[in-house]
């Protein structure tokens, strides 16, 4: 599998979607033979989020992540 946390040249750029979706998109790029590497922890706020990851056509870095960042941010701002 190719490292998804790569230094150097390359972009990266993250999409939220619905916890209720991330499962259909594993789907996706499982049917598509598209190599990903799922990550699943609790954050500082004990909240569950997943992020997925996988190159585009041209070694770009995708991230679907399913983390409200705007509730996250509020709940970083209390602590």
């Amino acid at each position: 599998m190719n490292s998804y946390d790569q230094g150097g040249i390359h972009v990266h750029f993250a999409l939220h979607i619905k916890t209720e979706n991330f499962d259909s998109a594993i789907k996706v790029l499982n049917d598509a033979s598209i190599d990903h590497k799922v990550i699943e922890e609790v954050n500082i706020n004990m909240q569950k989020e997943k992020r997925l990851y996988f190159k585009d056509t041209e070694d770009n870095v995708v991230e679907f992540y399913t983390l409200d960042m705007r509730e996250d941010d509020k709940e970083r701002i209390k602590h």
